[in-house]
């Protein structure tokens, strides 16, 4: 069964950073990691992900994949000094409208 868990920091209040993941057979699927741009460049990022790679593990993940926008080069950075590689792409369309 999936288990999903987030992660979030508040300052004064107010949501600045926040994360989701979800645990499934031995792995933690990391996804929605966002940080408000007035709050970036403080490590809120790596917090949030520690917190769910915690919470992962408590809930017996033993390895971890995340998704992340190819064109996002400062999460990309981070993710890449935390070990991660890239796997494959994907590509999100929407319906034509009209």
């Amino acid at each position: 069964a999936r288990l999903p868990g987030f992660a979030s920091v508040y300052e004064s209040g107010r949501l600045v950073a926040i994360g989701r993941g979800v645990v499934d057979e031995g792995w933690l699927g990391l996804s929605l990691m966002e940080v408000v741009p007035a709050a970036r460049r403080r490590g809120l990022a790596r917090h949030v992900f520690a917190a769910l790679a915690r919470w992962g593990a408590e809930h017996g993940a033993d390895r971890a994949y995340l998704q992340v926008e190819e064109k996002n080069d400062a999460a990309r950075r981070l993710y890449a000094g935390l070990g991660f590689t890239t796997h494959h792409s994907y590509v999100n369309r929407a319906a034509p409208s009209g």
